[in-house]
């Protein structure tokens, strides 16, 4: 394995670790009576003017867009990054973190689904295979074997399954926007534009006046930085050196982190089957990489169509598909 390589699985394998842990965070916020919505608002707000403060600082090109493109960044954050990130984080406030995680990693078998469906990409019987897979890990990851589970999680399995659901829109929709803009001008106006959404639904006021304790402000500070911005970069870095493809199949790290994090910091336990159910929906994601991989691999590089152009990676256009962040 060459050192680039191996840099490349270092990067995917922090950053998914990072998002990992972070969602133990925001479970531990929802536990204390922060609701969803709340903090989506304050992680977006966050997040966003971070990030437009770093560009501002050191490249300043990529937070130029064309006024024309405006209403697909409307589209972008008030539909596919506001939907995906409070349907993620109520699922996570309303079921264990570890089956919330593993639900919305069902998002790559949807897009498997709709390319079949309306870009006519062939089924292939590994595909086939996957979403089988795919399915009957789902069924027994959220506890569908036992009634009396699957009626106390019953909101959070829907929530989880639409948040999957989001998830596949904002990548396929943010696919179209990777083949003009660097991905940082995308995640800048995407997160910018649901920030906004959520100041409608909530003032910004409500956030400075609730008068959170320090504590509480440096979790919101952790999760804006390193559950999003810092996790992103590596993710990123990762998919120039190992392509889009190797870099998916290495991001269902993400699942067993949050799993073991929230065992061992909240006390949550899955029992055997569901975390059979949990391999089966990671082997059913990497069984649908793989075949992608056979039938469209990933270049290492693709210049994207002016007005931007950039030696970034063709790797993070298709890595989108591959983040649950």
């Amino acid at each position: 394995m060459k050192k680039n390589e191996i840099r490349g699985y270092l990067y995917i394998l922090i950053g998914t670790t990072l998002w990992g842990v972070s969602s133990v965070v925001a479970k531990s916020l929802f536990i204390i009576g922060l609701p969803p919505a709340e903090l989506v608002q304050i992680r977006l707000t966050l997040a966003t003017f971070t990030l437009l403060l770093i560009l501002i600082l050191f490249d300043r090109k990529r937070i130029i867009i064309s006024l024309k493109d405006l209403p697909y960044f409307l589209v972008l954050g008030f539909v596919g990054v506001a939907g995906v990130q409070f349907t993620y984080y109520y699922t996570i406030s309303k079921i264990h973190v570890g089956p919330a995680v593993l639900i919305q990693y069902l998002a790559p078998i949807w897009i498997a689904l709709y390319a079949f469906i309306f870009q006519k990409e062939p089924l292939t019987k590994g595909k086939m295979a996957a979403l089988l897979l795919a399915v009957l890990g789902c069924y027994f990851t959220v506890g569908g074997y036992r009634m009396d589970l699957l009626r106390l999680n019953r909101i959070g399995i829907v929530s989880g399954l639409i948040s999957s659901l989001f998830f596949s829109f904002y990548a396929l929709y943010g696919e179209k926007g990777l083949k003009k803009y660097d991905p940082w001008t995308l995640i800048l106006y995407g997160f910018g534009f649901g920030a906004v959404f959520y100041w409608i639904l909530i003032s910004p006021m409500k956030v400075i006046t609730d008068g959170y304790p320090f504590k509480i402000w440096m979790a919101f500070l952790y999760i804006a930085i390193f559950s999003t911005l810092i996790p992103f970069g590596l993710y990123f870095k990762g998919i120039e050196r190992i392509r889009a493809t190797r870099a998916s199949i290495t991001a269902t790290w993400e699942p067993f982190v949050a799993g073991m994090t929230a065992y061992f910091v909240l006390g949550e336990i899955l029992f055997p089957l569901q975390v059979l159910g949990g391999i089966g929906v990671i082997a059913a994601i990497v069984l649908l990489q793989m075949a992608k991989e056979k039938t469209a691999p990933s270049t290492p590089i693709e210049i994207r169509q002016p007005p931007h152009p950039s030696p970034l990676p063709r790797g993070e256009r298709d890595g989108v598909r591959g983040m649950s962040k």
